[in-house]
């Protein structure tokens, strides 16, 4: 028999027949077995429709996966994994918290050297007061030599803070690994 003999249709349970009992009424009635009949083809009908439309949405999102880009359907390559995605955030954070650290540690920076820069400026006006006019040509060099490092460092801060505004975030990973 061919796949397609074997196969059960709604038709083909509605044109079955069956021969009629010998006239001692031995057998199943003809009514009852039409009847299951009838219920037999209204069920599969309903079966083959709910397999029919299944399979057109089956299709219609394999269709979608393959439009976006996804993958044949059997594995996600376009769409991150969750550990990627955590992993992903994860170092975001720990980037985010390191610049944070940098740009704290420039500020200090620049605060201890305008610190030391005005001490140093003190102690020098102090001195000054005392020592004679060669010295205070000194006092004024050393004035400005500390001047130009507070303003090196605030230059260099201000740049780092630039750049890392500038600095895009870590980009989304396109495709995963099983270990990711």
């Amino acid at each position: 028999m061919t796949p397609e003999a074997q196969r059960l249709t709604p038709e083909a349970l509605r044109s079955m027949t069956f021969p009629r009992a010998p006239l001692t009424r031995r057998g199943f009635s003809e009514e009852a077995v039409q009847d299951a009949l009838r219920r037999c083809a209204a069920t599969l009908t309903a079966l083959t429709e709910e397999n029919d439309r299944l399979r057109a949405d089956m299709q219609r999102h394999r269709d979608w996966i393959r439009a976006n880009n996804i993958g044949d359907g059997s594995a996600p390559t376009g769409v991150p994994s969750v550990d990627a995605v955590l992993q992903q955030a994860r170092a975001q954070q720990s980037a985010e918290q390191t610049v944070a650290a940098a740009r704290e540690q420039a500020r200090n920076m620049v605060r201890a050297a305008r610190a030391q820069a005005e001490a140093l400026l003190q102690q020098m006006r102090e001195q000054g007061k005392q020592a004679a006019d060669g010295d205070q040509e000194e006092t004024e060099r050393l004035i400005s030599y500390l001047r130009q490092i507070a303003q090196s460092l605030a230059v260099t801060a201000d740049q780092y803070a630039t750049k890392q505004a500038q600095t895009p975030p870590f980009p989304a990973t396109t495709a995963t690994s099983p270990g990711a």
